[in-house]
């Protein structure tokens, strides 16, 4: 099984912050990256995620698997920890689908997104996607 990867938005910053000073984005890939205990998730930094009004903003992806936007993180170990939390679940379930119970409190309100993986659409423009019970 290839691992998650976890795509957190570098750019990310809060209105009113100094425009000079480091981006809160960054902050929390710098936080969790130094969480991170192993290979398990794959951590990645993108230049931008479009959440901008919902900083910071990251992403949870994988093949065949449910992606993930979350928004309204704390750029600290907080924040880290949650989404390291929430990597580990996705990573363990075949198909990535969590159960608004399964995350990390911050991540049940925060979401952005929850998107089906591509093997989930059908081919009709009739049908439905219906997500896990």
């Amino acid at each position: 099984m290839s691992p998650a990867t976890l795509l957190i938005c570098t750019r990310c910053r809060a209105p009113g912050d100094d425009p000079t000073a480091p981006r809160a984005g960054a902050a929390l890939l710098a936080a969790v990256r130094a969480a991170a205990d192993g290979p398990s998730v794959h951590i990645v930094g993108a230049a931008c995620l479009s959440g901008c009004k919902r900083q910071c903003v990251a992403a949870l992806t994988a093949p065949g698997k449910v992606t993930y936007l979350f928004g309204d993180l704390p750029a600290d170990a907080n924040g880290a920890a949650d989404l390291l939390s929430v990597a580990r679940s996705y990573q363990a379930r075949e198909d990535g689908y969590l159960r608004r119970k399964e995350r990390p409190e911050r991540l049940q309100a925060g979401i952005l997104a929850r998107l089906p993986p591509m093997a989930w659409i059908p081919q009709d423009s009739q049908s439905e996607i219906l997500w896990p019970a």
